[in-house]
C-alpha cells in the first residue's frame, strides 16, 4: 500500500501507511480514536479540582506516590503559596509515608520533557520505539511468559487428575470400598482444589494474554505518541490521552544538589523509562513556625536549580 504524507496536530509531517493510521472519526487527524477521546475527557470531567484561587491542576487524578501508591494533593507552600503536591498519607500521618512532595512546575517541566522526548523517538524511528516499549514492559515482567507456561502445564495436569480422582471415588463409593463419610469428605476436598485449579488457569491464560498483546500495545503506544511530536505545552485534554499514572519519587541529596525522579505510566506503553531531574529547593531564613507538612514549608523560594 502506497504511504501518504500525513500531518499532526502539532504541524509535524510525516509519510504513515494508511493501514498504521489512527484516526479521529470525520476528521483528518491520525492521532486517537473517538473512544479513547471521549474516555479521556470523561476522566478530565471527573477529576477536575478547583482551587479558592480558581487555579485548576492538569494533573488531577494522574498522581500517584512512588512508595505507598496513593495520591497525591495539591497544597500551598510558604509564604508565595506555591503550588506542591504531596502525599496524602503523608500529609494525614507522617509516620506512614516518607516526605513525598514535589513543584508543581518541577512536576509539569518534567512530564513535558519526557513526552516530548519518546515522542520525539516515535516519530523519528518508530521501530526503535517500539522495540522500547516492548523491551522495557518484557524487564518488568520478568519471566512472566516463560513461568506462566511452565505454571499452565502443571495446573491443567493437576485438574485432569483431580478429575479421575473424582471419577474413582464414585466408583468406590457404588461398590463398598469406601464409606459414605469418607466419600462425603473427599468429595469436597477434590472439588474444592478443583474450583482453585479453575481460578488459577483462568488467571493465567489471561496474564499471558496480556503478554502476547504487548506487541500491540508497543505499536499503539509508538502511534499515539508520534502524533505529539514537537508538543510545547501540556493540557489536560493531551495528559489524559497519553498518560495513565505519574508515580513521585522521594527527593534524594546529591553532590550535584537535591534530585527526583518520577516514573510516566503512559497509555499502551506502561513504563517506559525513569526522569530524574533537578529539584526545586528551599532555604530555611531564621527561626520560623514549624509546619506540619513538614520542614521547610515557610521558607522563602531560593533560586531554582531545575
Amino acid at each position: 500500500m502506497c504511504k501518504t504524507e500525513v500531518i499532526f496536530k502539532v504541524g509535524k509531517y510525516r509519510n504513515v501507511p494508511e493501514s498504521e493510521q489512527i484516526r479521529v472519526d470525520n476528521t483528518h487527524e491520525p492521532l486517537v480514536s473517538q473512544e479513547l477521546f471521549d474516555g479521556a475527557n470523561a476522566k478530565i470531567q471527573s477529576r477536575r479540582r478547583d482551587t479558592k484561587n480558581n487555579f485548576v491542576s492538569i494533573f488531577a487524578g494522574l498522581i500517584k506516590c512512588g512508595t505507598c501508591g496513593k495520591s497525591l494533593g495539591l497544597r500551598y507552600w510558604g509564604k508565595d503559596k506555591h503550588h506542591i503536591y504531596v502525599c496524602s498519607t503523608y500529609a494525614q500521618n507522617t509516620k506512614a509515608c516518607s516526605d513525598h512532595r514535589i513543584f508543581y512546575e518541577d512536576l509539569y517541566n518534567a512530564v513535558l520533557a519526557d513526552i516530548q522526548y519518546h515522542a520525539h523517538l516515535a516519530f523519528e524511528d518508530r521501530e526503535k520505539a517500539i522495540a522500547l516499549a516492548l523491551k522495557m514492559n518484557a524487564k518488568a515482567d520478568g519471566n512472566k511468559g516463560k513461568n506462566n507456561e511452565s505454571r499452565l502445564k502443571q495446573a491443567k495436569k493437576r485438574y485432569e487428575e483431580v478429575t479421575r480422582l473424582f471419577d474413582r471415588l464414585y466408583e468406590d463409593s457404588l461398590s463398598g470400598r469406601i464409606s459414605n463419610e469418607n466419600f462425603a469428605r473427599l468429595i469436597d476436598k477434590y472439588q474444592t482444589e478443583q474450583e482453585k485449579l479453575l481460578e488459577v488457569i483462568e488467571d493465567i491464560e489471561h496474564a499471558m494474554q496480556e503478554v502476547r498483546d504487548s506487541q500491540k500495545n508497543a505499536v499503539q503506544w509508538a502511534d499515539l505518541m508520534a502524533g505529539f511530536v514537537g508538543i510545547e505545552e501540556l493540557t489536560a485534554e493531551n495528559l489524559n490521552l497519553l498518560v495513565e499514572r505519574i508515580e513521585v519519587f522521594e527527593r534524594m541529596e546529591t553532590e550535584a544538589g537535591a534530585e527526583q525522579v518520577i516514573k510516566v505510566c503512559y497509555r499502551f506503553g506502561g513504563y517506559i523509562q525513569e526522569r530524574r531531574f533537578k529539584a526545586t529547593m528551599l532555604i530555611r531564613h531564621g527561626r520560623r513556625r514549624k509546619c506540619p507538612l513538614g520542614e521547610g514549608a515557610g521558607d522563602e523560594k531560593a533560586p531554582s536549580v531545575s
